[in-house]
């Protein structure tokens, strides 16, 4: 997925275009020289890095420029994007700028960037060797750090899909750290967290929590890059922490964080063992390596009990092994269901965050007949705050994906009765409250496919429900 935040940017005409001489800089070496035009036919196109097809790219004239941040493990990459008419190639290497503008429709020009950038992951032999084939769940210490402070700023105190204020922990922590709320630290958090559900604030807060992961408290209590993964949040987004690490860092020492996290650690290990029980996720790693013939080599799952409903994944990769990182709530069982129930209420979360590794790179090579499937997004979504990061038919089209896919997981390791229970439960979530909303009868056309022949590969069961798709 794409995540960027959108700037108002005037259009440019193509007239102009032609004419436009700009400074072009690529690395240290800067030469006045035409900026190049492709044309695309598409809003999303096709990147790939020395050969390798990425997620789409959406064009978007409205950035300025849209850029796309490519890691140099060689001394140089190679960049392809390519349109439905046109292409354009670049070799990259660290430090490396070059732009270019993609000329929409013959209307709209998106200047896009791509930048070199170095290595993010960096996992040694002893890494992999430790960590290879396992998967891993933890409450990380200063990812707590900062969703603390995001549960103490102005919004945070509103928001019940950025925090979770229904539990006795959540009392503790304001009970602790309300005294605190005039820090620096929650007046930088105060000015980029302004809304509830509000976009701007959502990307921040992502930003924060994410990145949050790629760092420790050292023996001084200061905070630190634990060298391992430099930057785990979203494309495009800035790591608050380089910018704010020490403010953050004596936010901790002032409030006298580290002791209240330390306090906690016999909740944050029951909450672990609960959503190791609740999320078998040795075995959904099985199942969906055995439908989609391949995998990962590492699953690791960072939540926090203050996270209410707003979740995301990454995935990193160096040295021949993938990490796929998911960043979601706690795991609660119901005492309204079974078991079975109750594992299919709380691992959907994370089952559909890891089923993004694998469903995004299945409809890469479907994207025109998605496009075509999904041409009118409004038969699809309801317009509104929960839908508005799904701006094209292919991060729709992957969000009705991933969900429906766990219906067919459900129907191979549950009795049928808890899976006709739970399989409601899940269609009214998706298409009343989140507003996608042909989701029940995407996911029944699904079920009913996958029945008929449970041993279809994966790739024709996409031109199935993609041709089911294109019929509505």
């Amino acid at each position: 997925m794409k995540y960027l935040i959108k700037q108002s940017t005037p259009r440019i005409p193509f007239f102009l275009l032609l004419g436009a001489f700009l400074l072009s800089c690529n690395g240290n070496n800067k030469t006045s020289k035409a900026i190049p035009i492709i044309k695309s036919g598409v809003e999303s196109i096709t990147f790939k890095i020395d050969g390798a097809s990425h997620s789409t790219w959406n064009v978007m004239p409205e950035l300025n420029p849209d850029r796309l941040p490519v890691e140099c493990k060689l001394e140089k990459v190679n960049v392809q994007f390519i349109t439905d008419i046109d292409s354009i190639e670049f070799a990259i290497g660290q430090g490396d700028t070059v732009q270019f503008y993609v000329l929409l429709k013959g209307q709209d020009s998106a200047l896009t960037e791509i930048v070199g950038i170095p290595k993010n992951a960096n996992f040694s032999d002893e890494y992999v060797q430790l960590h290879k084939g396992k998967f891993e769940v933890e409450i990380p210490e200063v990812h707590e750090l900062a969703n603390v402070m995001v549960a103490i700023c102005k919004i945070g105190q509103l928001d019940s899909n950025m925090i979770d204020m229904t539990t006795r922990y959540h009392s503790e922590v304001l009970t602790h750290f309300q005294a605190y709320t005039a820090h620096p630290a929650i007046e930088i958090i105060n000015k980029y967290i302004t809304g509830v559900m509000d976009e701007k604030s959502y990307w921040y807060y992502y930003a924060l929590k994410m990145n949050a992961c790629g760092y420790l408290f050292d023996e001084d209590n200061g905070i630190i890059d634990d060298e391992i993964i430099h930057k785990m949040g979203f494309e495009g987004l800035e790591d608050p922490f380089i910018k704010d690490k020490e403010l953050f860092a004596n936010f901790a020492e002032q409030s006298d964080f580290r002791q209240f996290y330390s306090d906690h650690k016999g909740y944050y290990d029951s909450l672990v063992d609960t959503y190791k029980h609740l999320n078998p996720i040795d075995k959904m790693q099985r199942w969906l390596e055995s439908k989609f013939t391949f995998g990962y080599g590492n699953y690791h799952v960072t939540f926090s009990p203050l996270v209410g409903g707003a979740h995301s994944t990454q995935r990193f990769e160096d040295n021949g092994f993938e990490k796929t990182v998911m960043f979601v709530c706690r795991a609660e069982p119901s005492p309204k269901y079974n078991q079975n129930v109750n594992e299919m209420l709380d691992s959907r979360i994370v089952f559909t965050e890891i089923d993004h590794n694998f469903v995004n790179p299945i409809s890469n090579n479907h994207l025109t007949q998605i496009t075509n499937a999904i041409s009118d997004r409004e038969k699809w979504v309801k317009e509104g705050d929960g839908t508005s990061s799904y701006s094209s038919s292919y991060h729709v089209f992957n969000e009705y994906m991933t969900w429906a896919i766990f219906s067919l997981y459900c129907l191979d390791n549950f009795p049928i009765a808890d899976v006709a229970q739970f399989v409601p439960i899940m269609e009214t979530q998706m298409a009343k409250q989140r507003g996608f909303r042909k989701f029940d009868e995407f996911n029944q056309k699904l079920i009913t496919l996958y029945q008929n022949d449970p041993n279809l590969n994966i790739d024709t069961l996409y031109k199935q429900i993609l041709t089911w798709c294109e019929k509505q």
